[in-house]
Formats: C-alpha cells, structure tokens, sequence
C-alpha cells in the first residue's frame, strides 16, 4: 500500500461525480427547507384566520358586505355575528367609509384637504431634499393622554404590513416617497382620550396617577376583545384602515370599554377624536402624494379590495390597553415621543 502522501489525486470523472451528489444533496436539503417553511407560513396563516361558513346562504351575510368576495363573507358569516347591533353598527361605519371614497376620491391632496384629526398633509409631513417623507414633529405643551389597544406584535401584523407595502407598491405608491407606512411594532387601536391637541386638560403628576389607576380599576375587569379583520378602507382623507369587528365568543366589546373609560375619567372631552363610539380600527398607511399614474377613484377601489382581499378573516386577540402620554402630536402615528403604561385586561371568562 502507497504511502499516505504518495497517494494519487482522485481522476477527474470521480471528482465530477463527487460534485454532482454534493449538488444533488444541497438541492435536496434546500427544497426540504422550502417545503417546511413554506408548511410553516401556511399553517400560520390558517390559524390566525377565521374558518369560512363552507355552504352559507345569502341570509347569512350582512348587507354591508355586497360589494365584498364570497370567500371573504364566508369567513365573517363563520365568525361575527351579524345579528349584533354593534357588529352591524361596524360593518355599517367600514360600508359607509368606502362609499364615501369611491364617491369623492382622495381628497388628501386637494388644497386645504384634512387628514387625520383636523390635520392637512403638510401639518403632519414635510419632505428631504431627496423627496423621502419625514414625520413632523411638534411638540406639545399638553402631552395627550389616551387610552389605546395595541395590536400585539407577530404573524398578523407582519401580514398587515407586507400586503400593505405589496399593494400601494403595485398602485405605484412607494413608501416613504408617496405614502407614509405605520409601523407594524406600533399599530393600534385607538379607544379614548383623557386630554387632545383639540381639547387640552392639563394635569399635574399626582393628578395623571389618578387617572392610572382609575384607568386601571376599568381593564382590571375587562375581558380581552377577539377581534377579527372585516374590511380594508381608503378613506378620502387618504388613510389606510383596517376595519375590524368582533368574533361572537369574545367577551370584551369595544362600546363597553369607551363607555367604562367614560364613567371612570369625567373629566375627559366630552367631543372624543373617535366618535364612533363602535369602531375598531387600525391605520396601516396615509397617502401622502400623488403618483405619477394618478390618484382617481380606481385607485381607491383597487386598493382597498386588494388588501381586503389578502387580509380579510385575520383574527387576533387584544389582553391588554396602554395609557400613553403623548409628547408629540400624533407620537403613536408619527413615531414621536411618548410614555405609556401597560395595563393587562383582568378579566378571564
């Protein structure tokens, strides 16, 4: 036998037979990977969305849902219910917003045009020298206090999120050049206020703990809120909203929390920045400029179904409210200054 260092080198055809297996194994090993992964979304996404109703009938669906896709009623029919005066006081508000846009379009960038609680685009952005949109900041000498659900951070936010950028990108809207994305780490739901930049109710320190705990007295007993994604709108003011209504074994009720939140701060704005005393929802994105391709009504329809489309029947369950203090106006939306404390929702069934 040779030596270990006279051995002769393997011949070429060895060493492309050698490769060809090695190859073959990565092909193996990198589908095998696809595969589970691809298993893995899939399951994610089937156990974060409401189970469709397999044969309903049209007597099962609300009316408000006629414009939607028989999937997507299907989905809701399985999960709300549509007999609730709250459920349908929702589904009326989200009907009622998408009607008004493909009536009058997007209004958002006609002059003196309002966004979002009385602001116009230029009172909440400005842009660099490169075109990129920046949040503009002002600071408030009365920090707004609110209570808000936030949306707890995951696979149904990442989803949010991902068909939010798919769809404008599709519309020709880009972020941070046309339209202005809401963080997925910071999506809310915003359900009362203690103070606003319309209606300031300044507070010393001792007086804000007071409203804590009187906050806090509220969540104690309050059930935790299975919500479920019912409709996407583009309101005309330019704004992305999820539009979400309650899945018929949840316990907690929006209209309830508001008016528990009412009782136990009497001292709050009477004119609350959510009127709706019903409503849950959460903003995904404002547009902030027009594109090149247009901004008709179109655009609204397309944008609004398209997301409907993928994200309709997400569900999600919301355990706990933040008291947050505001440093700057719209600091939730615009990634400004804040503090908050957590208040878990007590209640267990």
């Amino acid at each position: 036998m040779a030596p270990w260092g006279n051995r002769r080198a393997p011949s070429r055809a060895v060493r492309t037979v050698r490769r060809r297996r090695a190859f073959k194994r990565a092909c193996v090993f990198f589908s095998v990977v696809t595969v589970v992964a691809t298993a893995v979304v899939t399951f994610i996404k089937s156990t974060h969305r409401a189970f469709a109703i397999p044969f309903s009938t049209s007597k099962a669906f609300a009316p408000e849902w006629r414009d939607m896709p028989l999937q997507c009623k299907r989905r809701l029919a399985g999960a709300i219910p549509t007999v609730s005066s709250a459920t349908r006081s929702r589904s009326v508000t989200y009907a009622k917003m998408i009607a008004a846009a493909k009536l009058r379009g997007l209004e958002v960038f006609r002059k003196a045009s309002k966004m979002t609680q009385g602001l116009g685009v230029e009172e909440m952005f400005t842009f660099d020298a490169n075109g990129f949109i920046e949040p503009k900041l002002t600071a408030l000498e009365v920090p707004v206090r609110a209570v808000v659900i936030p949306m707890p951070v995951g696979a149904v936010s990442a989803m949010m999120h991902e068909s939010t950028v798919k769809h404008l990108n599709a519309l020709g809207y880009r972020g941070d050049v046309h339209a202005y994305l809401q963080s997925p780490e910071m999506f809310h739901f915003s359900m009362f206020h203690a103070s606003h930049h319309l209606e300031e109710r300044a507070v010393t320190p001792d007086e804000r703990e007071e409203e804590r705990r009187s906050i806090s007295k509220v969540t104690d007993r309050f059930c935790p809120i299975k919500a479920v994604l019912e409709r996407v709108v583009v309101t005309t003011g330019g704004v992305v909203l999820a539009g979400w209504n309650v899945e018929k074994s949840s316990l907690g009720e929006p209209s309830e929390l508001r008016s528990a939140l009412r009782a136990a701060l009497p001292n709050a704005p009477k004119k609350q920045l959510v009127s709706d005393n019903y409503i849950l929802h959460t903003t995904l994105a404002r547009l902030v400029k027009p594109t090149e391709t247009g901004h008709d009504r179109a655009t609204v329809r397309k944008l609004a179904q398209g997301l409907t489309d993928d994200l309709c029947g997400l569900e999600v369950t919301l355990n706990e409210a933040w008291f947050v203090s505001e440093e700057h106006k719209l600091a939730l939306a615009l990634r400004g200054a804040l503090t908050k404390d957590v208040l878990p929702f007590g209640c267990v069934g």
